[in-house]
C-alpha cells in the first residue's frame, strides 16, 4: 500500500468512526416513543401578611397538599408591612408574594418583572371587604357627607383606590375627596375609634371590629357596582423562568384549588387556623365570617386596566404597565 493509500484509509476510518458516534447521539435524541425528562419543582418562598387572604395557602401547608404536588419545600415568610414584603421581593429574598395589583404594577415599573398567577380574594365584588367607616358619634352616615372631610388612609394603596372608587360611585367630585395620611392600619383604626379622625378606609378584620365598637360603615366594596379590590398571588419572572420554577408554581396553584374546595365546603373547620395565622382580635374569634375563596384564575382585564389607569392619573407609576405584562411570563 502506498503512503497516499495509507493516509486515505486512515481518513476514511476516522470519518466512519465519527459517523457512528454522531449517528448514536442522533438516534438517542430522536428515539421514537421517548419523552423529555420531567423537570422537578423547585423549593419556593412566598411572602405573606397576617391577613385572611392567605388562608388557602395555610390550609395547603397544614394538610400537606404542596408535598402531594411534589414541591420539596414551600416556605411562608410573614411580613408585618407591605413595604417590607416588597423590599424582600425586589431583592430576591422571596420568590412570590400575596399582595395587590398596585404592588405588582409598581414592582414591574421599577424593573422587577413579575407575573400575577391568580386572584386570592376578589374574583367578584362579594369576596373580601374594604370599606369606609365613620367615627362613633360623628353623625356621618353617607359618603356625600364625607365630601371635603379628610379620610384616614394610606396613599398609593388599594385602600386609597377603594376610597376613590366608592366616593366616585356616590357622586362625590374627585376634588372633594380628601386624604389624611395614616399608613399603619392599626394606628388608623385607633385614631378613628378615639374620634381623632372622622373617617377611615379600612380592610377586614378592622372594618368589622370598628362596627362592633360603634363606628358606622358608610360604604364597602362588596356592594359596589365595580370590582374594586383584588388580592393576588405574584411570582417573579426570574423564578418562573428557572428550570423547576414554573412547575413549582403550577403545583402551588393545584394545591390552592384543593384547599379552596376544603374551605368552601366547611368554612368553620378552618376558623381556628384563620384566628391563629391572621391574628384575629379576641372579640372576632368566634363570630368573624370565613370568606368564600375562588379557584385559581387571573384577574379580569377590565379590573386590572382600571387600577392601572387610576395609578397613572395619580402619578404613581414610573412607566406604563399593561395587563399583558402583569399576566404573561416573558
Amino acid at each position: 500500500m502506498t503512503r497516499t493509500s495509507r493516509m486515505l484509509a486512515v481518513v476514511l476510518g476516522a470519518l466512519l468512526l465519527a459517523g457512528v458516534a454522531l449517528g448514536g447521539c442522533s438516534s438517542s435524541a430522536t428515539q421514537p416513543g421517548t419523552t423529555p425528562a420531567k423537570v422537578a419543582p423547585l423549593p419556593v418562598r412566598i411572602g405573606t401578611l397576617p391577613t385572611e387572604d392567605s388562608l388557602p395557602l395555610w390550609v395547603a401547608e397544614q394538610r400537606g397538599y404542596f408535598a402531594t404536588e411534589g414541591i420539596p419545600k414551600v416556605e411562608m415568610v410573614e411580613f408585618q408591612s407591605a413595604q417590607e414584603r416588597d423590599a424582600a421581593f425586589a431583592s430576591g429574598a422571596i420568590d412570590g408574594f400575596m399582595g395587590d395589583i398596585i404592588a405588582a404594577a409598581n414592582l414591574e415599573a421599577s424593573g422587577k418583572h413579575n407575573t400575577i398567577t391568580t386572584v386570592m380574594l376578589g374574583a367578584d365584588p362579594t369576596q373580601g371587604r374594604f370599606g369606609i367607616a365613620a367615627a362613633p358619634k360623628s353623625g356621618i352616615t353617607t359618603l356625600s357627607a364625607l365630601a371635603n372631610v379628610p379620610v384616614g388612609t394610606s396613599s398609593a394603596t388599594i385602600q386609597e383606590y377603594v376610597l376613590d372608587g366608592l366616593m366616585s360611585e356616590a357622586g362625590v367630585a374627585t376634588s372633594a375627596v380628601k386624604v389624611e395620611e395614616v399608613k399603619k392600619v392599626p394606628v388608623r383604626f385607633e385614631l378613628l375609634m378615639a374620634g381623632k379622625i372622622k373617617a377611615a378606609a379600612l380592610p377586614e378584620p378592622f372594618l368589622t371590629l370598628a362596627e362592633q365598637g360603634g363606628a358606622k360603615i358608610v360604604a364597602d366594596d362588596t356592594k359596589s357596582a365595580a370590582n374594586l379590590s383584588q388580592t393576588v398571588l405574584v411570582f417573579s419572572n426570574d423564578y418562573l423562568n428557572r428550570p423547576g420554577g414554573s412547575q413549582a408554581v403550577e403545583g402551588v396553584l393545584k394545591a390552592w384549588d384543593v384547599a379552596v374546595n376544603d374551605i368552601n365546603k366547611d368554612p368553620n373547620a378552618y376558623r381556628a387556623l384563620l384566628v391563629q395565622k391572621a391574628k384575629l382580635p379576641k372579640p372576632l374569634e368566634s363570630v368573624y365570617k370565613v370568606n368564600v375563596y375562588p379557584a385559581h384564575q387571573l384577574p379580569a382585564k377590565a379590573d386590572v386596566d382600571a387600577v392601572l389607569a387610576w395609578m397613572k392619573s395619580k402619578g404613581y407609576l414610573k412607566s406604563d404597565v399593561t395587563y399583558e405584562q402583569l399576566t404573561v411570563t416573558k
